[in-house]
């Protein structure tokens, strides 16, 4: 399939999701409908929507499961689990677990917890532990920029093999190096450090000229590189994708053009890049590089960070359990 078919088929799912749910924010139907396309995997209208009221059902009267985050979880869990169903049940465990363990209850810990949700449930006390720990080091290192949706960026981190202290040196010196490159401080640059720490074949030095170069190159194909725009940046030099800009602009034009997508043109571009580098996973040659660890957690990175743009706006005024 053709990144262009991944497009029209993304579109259409999301029309499928719009008809059944009109009052949703179109973000979080356009994330939902992305998941299908990065996965691969089938859309079934009803199961979706099914699924999404069995969530709705099975969360307490204040929970953030009960407004629109819900979609977004049902996309996640209906596209990697046999039994959904089942699967949310763990899934409620390991957050309900994640808040005894000291997380704070909000929108962002259960994207977190979607993540380690691929975890042995026995090693999962360990994990949280760890993840908490990487948390907390990153707050000390930024306290003014690290809040809690740096959570679920903290638990694919943790899931690194290495010392704490290691990890955040490293992240450390992409954040130093990018920023000695033109990247402008925040938010956006601690979660480019963060995606780019994931690479654990590459030094520090070589991934931030790498995407020095790449932010030239987007430049120069009139993409945007704004600093919300570095998680692109991040994925597009992780995957090594820069023979592949054209196909970004093709495709976030293409969005730019439907009903829907064209007042979200972010988003559309976030959306484009992710269409893109999903066919890296399709690649074998990119396996046998040894480029890294796990394409699979690098693609959960990018995945986070898209929904968790899309749902926490929306979220932030609700009261949650």
């Amino acid at each position: 399939m053709s990144v262009q078919e991944k497009a029209q088929r993304m579109i259409d799912i999301f029309s499928e999701m719009n008809d059944k749910n009109k009052w949703t924010d179109d973000r979080i139907l356009m994330m939902a409908a992305s998941v299908y396309v990065v996965k691969n995997r089938e859309f079934d209208a009803e199961r979706y929507t099914d699924l999404c009221e069995y969530i709705k059902q099975e969360s307490g009267a204040f929970s953030y499961l009960r407004s629109t985050i819900r979609f977004s979880v049902a996309a996640w869990l209906d596209t990697r689990f046999d039994d959904p169903r089942e699967a949310f049940q763990t899934y409620n465990r390991v957050y309900d677990r994640m808040i005894e363990k000291g997380f704070k209850r909000t929108t962002f810990t259960y994207i977190a917890a979607l993540v380690m949700l691929q975890d042995d449930e026995s090693e999962l006390d360990e994990c949280m532990d760890r993840s908490l720990t990487v948390y907390e080091r990153m707050r000390s290192e930024h306290p003014f920029i690290t809040s809690k949706d740096d959570y679920p960026l903290a638990v694919l981190l943790a899931q690194q093999e290495g010392e704490i202290d290691t990890l955040i040196y490293r992240m450390e010196e992409i954040y130093s190096g990018l920023n000695a490159n033109g990247f402008w401080k925040g938010n956006n640059l601690q979660f480019i450090s963060q995606m780019l720490s994931l690479d654990t074949i590459h030094d520090a030095e070589t991934l931030v000229n790498r995407a020095t170069h790449l932010s030239d190159q987007l430049k120069n194909a009139s993409l945007k590189t704004k600093s919300m725009h570095y998680p692109e940046i991040g994925m597009l030099t992780l995957t090594d994708e820069t023979d592949r800009l054209e196909d970004i602009r093709m495709i976030r034009d293409q969005l730019n053009g439907e009903k829907k997508y064209r007042w979200h043109r972010d988003l559309n571009y976030k959306l484009a890049v992710q269409l893109v580098v999903s066919e890296s996973l399709q690649e074998d040659s990119v396996a046998e590089a040894g480029l890294f660890t796990s394409m699979e957690v690098i693609m959960q990175a990018q995945q986070t960070a898209i929904m968790a743009g899309a749902v926490g706006a929306a979220a932030a005024s609700n009261g949650g359990a």
